[in-house]
């Protein structure tokens, strides 16, 4: 039996197949900026800090965590080497202005006496 639908005509086939291929380029090309950050930064006064992905935060992210989850300690065939982090610099971002503090030289804190109510 034929089909006489139009999503089976060959110019609508090529068309979706173009889109899925797009979509896939789209999610998991490194040119396009989707999901990742420009810049990686802590958060510093003024922000929250959200989720930072792990490969922005070391170059041998992978190797810490198989350190840190253990995978492949038990190996007899090749043991495994010790792996020391590789830390990306990562500066902190702040958005405000803090005021300095100042605290006098000789500070004494008296055990005996309390604040002034303000009743």
């Amino acid at each position: 039996m034929t089909s006489t639908r139009n999503k089976n005509t060959p110019g609508n086939f090529i068309a979706e197949r173009s889109i899925n291929n797009n979509t896939v380029d789209y999610y998991t090309n490194k040119g396009y900026s989707f999901g990742t950050p420009l810049t990686t930064y802590y958060a510093g006064d003024g922000l929250i800090h959200g989720r930072v992905a792990s490969e922005n935060l070391a170059h041998n992210n992978i190797d810490i965590e198989t350190q840190l989850f253990g995978i492949g300690s038990t190996n007899l065939v090749k043991p495994k080497i010790n792996q020391y982090p590789e830390l990306k610099p990562i500066q902190s971002l702040s958005i405000i202005d803090r005021v300095p503090i100042i605290i006098p030289e000789p500070l004494i804190i008296h055990k005996d006496e309390r604040p002034f109510p303000l009743n």
